[in-house]
């Protein structure tokens, strides 16, 4: 019980400083005179603040993935060099997601408690129910022989178990001839 009230606290606490992140470097965003990089920086900073509010490493790490490419996109606006450092920045990005490692969460000290203290769950199975009547394997079909040629008997059509019912139609009479 104490560990989830932890988690939410911590939760809310991080996810309340993204946010008030985020309102400030919008207004020193706009007020200053170049937007396109602070506000870069700032989703950034809201990217890797926020992130910490997940309870698992992989969370963590993916906020930090997203802080380096919104920093990366920061540089390429302030220099304006956007050409071939899209294309560095996004090479970069590819080897930093082939890691895979949340090596930030450990640097923190977050997400290894939550990790660790997790029990896996077991799939729900449906308990074994026998078969009754097993497998029964096609019976062989009989053949005849006709003029030195073998054929198949024909199987019997299936009969219903239910009675058809007959549709009696009336009968037209002809009108009288003259």
């Amino acid at each position: 019980m104490a560990n989830n009230q932890n988690k939410t606290a911590r939760a809310s606490l991080f996810g309340g400083l993204s946010g008030g992140i985020f309102f400030f470097g919008l207004a020193i965003a706009i007020f200053s005179g170049h937007f396109l990089p602070v506000f870069f920086v700032t989703l950034a900073a809201t990217s890797l603040v926020g992130s910490l509010a997940a309870p698992n490493r992989q969370g963590i790490f993916g906020g930090f993935q997203g802080c380096i490419f919104l920093l990366g996109l920061a540089v390429l606006a302030f220099t304006n060099w956007w050409w071939p450092g899209i294309l560095v920045l996004l090479g970069i990005m590819a080897i930093i997601g082939s890691l895979n490692v949340p090596s930030v969460a450990n640097l923190f000290g977050i997400g290894s408690l939550t990790g660790a203290n997790r029990q896996p769950q077991e799939a729900y199975q449906q308990p074994y129910q026998p078969y009754q009547e097993g497998y029964q394997p096609p019976a062989p079909q009989e053949t005849y022989q006709e003029g030195g040629q073998e054929y198949q008997y024909q199987p019997p059509a299936p009969q219903s178990s239910y009675e058809q019912p007959q549709v009696q139609y009336p009968q037209e009479e002809m009108p009288p001839q003259q």
